[in-house]
C-alpha cells in the first residue's frame, strides 16, 4: 500500500501556486486558465482558442467573489506562515 507524501509548509505554498485554476470554455471546451487574483481584478475572461469573451457580472456573483477573497487571504496567510519556518 502506497501512502501519499506529506507536504511540508514550503511545499504547501508551492503546490497552491502551481495548481491550475480555471474553467472550460462553454463554446469550444478549451481550458481557460485563470487565478483568484485575475478573477478578482478583471471584468472578463477570454478563451485562448476561440476568443469567446466571458463577462464577469460582479453583482450576480457577489457571494462567489466574497468566497474568493477569503480563499486569497487564507493562501496569503499560509504563505506568510510557511516562510517563517525556513
Amino acid at each position: 500500500m502506497a501512502f501519499p507524501a506529506v507536504m511540508s509548509n514550503n511545499n504547501i505554498g508551492n503546490h497552491a501556486r502551481q495548481q491550475m485554476a480555471g474553467l472550460k470554455c462553454p463554446q469550444c471546451g478549451t481550458f481557460i486558465e485563470t487565478s483568484i487574483f485575475q478573477l478578482l481584478t478583471t471584468n472578463a475572461l477570454v478563451c485562448p482558442s476561440c476568443h469567446l469573451r466571458l463577462k464577469i457580472d460582479r453583482m450576480k456573483s457577489r457571494q462567489a467573489f466574497d468566497a474568493l477573497r477569503k480563499v486569497q487571504m487564507a493562501q496569503k496567510n499560509l504563505e506568510e506562515k510557511s516562510s517563517f519556518r525556513r
